[in-house]
């Protein structure tokens, strides 16, 4: 077969190929523009039936209001019922009445606390019992013994969990920066 024989038939190839990619690109741009035209369709739709106040696309109060309980206050955690009955409090009353616990301890500062929980009982969607604690706490400069500082704010800390909630959590007491103003 000639140079010229071989030549001709690459060509050929070369056209019929560019010709099918040409085809795959048209219908790829077909394809993107019925995507773009139906995703376009979506949204006008959904303006009409929100400007409509139509139940279906508007969020409901209680779910919302739900979300954003829980975003300010975090999860629920379960406490062991009382005489009135079960109940729960969110994440941030629990770490708050830690934070007032250990910094009413002489020489200490929280400085930011963690939880373990307890598996939580069935149907309570949150977080179960606290078990373990753990603070990291500020000690002042003059304080005279750490491991006094550190005793002294895991017993406050169990009292405040035993007398507020009914609970007697492990207290891990962390020291890990030390300040010096009042």
């Amino acid at each position: 077969m000639s140079t010229a024989n071989q030549l001709s038939r690459t060509a050929q190839r070369s056209t019929a190929a560019a010709g099918r990619h040409s085809r795959s690109h048209e219908q790829d741009d077909a394809a993107t523009q019925e995507y773009l035209r139906l995703i376009a369709s979506l949204h006008e739709e959904w303006d009409q039936l929100e400007s409509q106040a139509s139940a279906s696309v508007m969020p409901q109060r209680h779910i919302m209001d739900a979300v954003i309980a829980e975003t300010r206050h975090g999860a629920q955690v379960q406490m062991p019922a009382t005489d009135l009955g079960p109940y729960s409090l969110s994440e941030f009353s629990l770490r708050a009445l830690i934070r007032r616990t250990v910094d009413a301890v002489l020489g200490a500062r929280a400085l930011r606390s963690s939880f373990e929980h307890a598996p939580c009982d069935e149907g309570h969607r949150g977080l179960g019992v606290p078990q373990t604690i753990s603070c990291r706490i500020s000690a002042h400069v003059s304080t005279g013994s750490l491991p006094q500082l550190a005793q002294q704010v895991r017993d406050a800390v169990r009292e405040a969990c035993h007398e507020n909630l009914g609970v007697s959590p492990t207290v891990n007491v962390h020291i890990e920066d030390l300040h010096d103003d009042d």
